[in-house]
């Protein structure tokens, strides 16, 4: 056995030369494709890895909702001690899209009103924002000033640094809140189907509040989204007493944590079996068709990309059928002198082996150099196009997130070794079948 291991590694380079080309560029081509392969399986498990901690630093483990729509104070208690006893911690919250009014001035000093319909107001206690969201954390400038101040009479809000850009607005500066429920109840569609004001509706004033800080947490569509209010404002915003209690609701969910968000099942289901009734959504239930894309473009970019791979073997069939053409005198010798034609195929099927391995483990170093590398050459890369490639706007983070994940690397590796061997196998089978006499006759 151990001589068709040397024939094999004897095979890959040429009499006269230390490296053959041909088997060179049968190397390179596996070597790409298994750099390719574990650049975007890296690339794909960080993406879908930092959109889940995202996703959790942004939405909270699970989340609780009334069986009649907002939260009363004492369903908020109900929860409350529920938690507790689940070993779990939780905080009222009130979230709802709303109407940014803004004002914007042209180059002739000229101002007009103009409305945002891009924005969800959150309204959180501030201490579970720092504990639960690390809101603090995230801050670029101002302060994490929540709710009214009755020195100034004033009511404060934090907003993105991406909607701070989009309003034209600073720390200090004043913008309007208007709440879809009350901007519709304004109007009525008529028999005819147009819109008409609504007689039995009343005017009211939009909320005002006042910037009093901006933030950043680095997840796009969240950023361009949300800003922060205080609890009892959001609650003048959209509640409005009920008929005949007077009491007015306090939330619109409750934000639930545990213990370990990638395993909260028996939580989950330790909550819905106290609180009947009640809906208890799970961070990955509430998005799970998005996380399924995620792992669905994750597989079909390994069978998309794992042809590379299968053309690389192709060339691994044309190069050892051409080292079969140059080695039929050799062949013919070993079979004259004994060498059975299993020795002889296996020999060839060990040269597409050895291949196979050299390229993978050259291609998993490059793969692995790429990766350390990957914002450096993403830099130059845009550098030299004069674009951005990674365009924060339309991605969720700031930089290319990568993932190595030694399975996903086992699979690549195991399987560019597979498709070289089995390329191997018809110019190793016409190898075998060689005749001494047919390969000596002109010797």
């Amino acid at each position: 056995m151990f001589y068709e291991w040397f024939l094999a590694a004897r095979y890959l380079k040429p009499r006269r030369n230390a490296v053959s080309l041909i088997t060179l560029t049968s190397i390179l081509g596996v070597t790409l494709g298994v750099t390719v392969l574990i650049v975007v399986m890296a690339v794909m498990s960080g993406f879908t890895g930092e959109m889940k901690n995202k996703l959790i630093e942004t939405q909270s483990h699970f989340q609780l909702y009334g069986p009649n729509g907002p939260l009363s104070e004492t369903q908020i208690a109900t929860i409350d001690s529920v938690l507790k006893k689940h070993g779990a911690a939780g905080t009222p919250v009130i979230q709802n899209p709303v109407l940014i009014q803004y004002t914007v001035q042209n180059h002739f000093g000229q101002k007009s009103q103009r409305l945002d319909t891009r924005n969800m107001l959150f309204a959180a206690p501030a201490e579970a924002l720092k504990k639960h969201l690390n809101l603090d954390k995230y801050m670029k400038s101002g302060s994490l000033k929540l709710g009214s101040s009755f020195e100034d009479d004033a009511h404060y809000a934090v907003i993105s640094t991406y909607m701070a850009e989009r309003w034209n607005l600073k720390e200090g500066d004043k913008f309007l809140v208007h709440s879809a429920k009350h901007l519709t109840d304004l109007v009525k569609f008529n028999a005819a189907g147009g819109v008409e004001l609504n007689d039995d509706s009343s005017a009211y004033l939009p909320a005002e509040f006042t910037v009093a800080g901006t933030y950043a947490l680095g997840k796009s569509d969240f950023d361009q989204l949300v800003f922060f209010t205080g609890m009892d404002d959001a609650a003048d915003i959209f509640f409005d007493p009920a008929p005949f209690t007077g009491e007015i609701a306090s939330a619109t969910t409750v934000y639930g944590w545990g213990k370990d968000p990638f395993n909260q099942q028996p939580l989950l289901t330790g909550l819905r079996n106290a609180l009947p009734g009640y809906s208890v959504v799970g961070w990955e239930e509430a998005n799970r068709s998005f996380l399924e894309v995620l792992n669905v473009e994750k597989l079909m970019m390994f069978f998309l990309l794992i042809f590379i791979v299968l053309v690389a073997a192709f060339s691994i069939t044309n190069t050892l059928i051409t080292s079969v053409y140059q080695k039929t005198r050799e062949i013919g010798v070993l079979k004259a002198i004994g060498c059975s034609d299993a020795s002889v195929m296996r020999i060839f099927v060990l040269q597409g082996f050895l291949v196979g391995l050299i390229g993978s483990i050259s291609g998993t170093v490059l793969g692995f150099l790429v990766i350390r590398f990957r914002q450096n050459i993403l830099n130059f890369a845009s550098m030299i196009s004069g674009q951005e490639l990674f365009p924060k706007k339309f991605y969720f983070f700031d930089q290319l997130p990568a993932q190595i994940i030694l399975s996903d690397v086992a699979i690549i590796v195991i399987s560019s070794i597979v498709l070289c061997t089995i390329g191997a196998l018809l110019p190793a089978w016409r190898a075998a079948k060689l005749q001494p006499s047919e390969a000596l006759r002109y010797e």
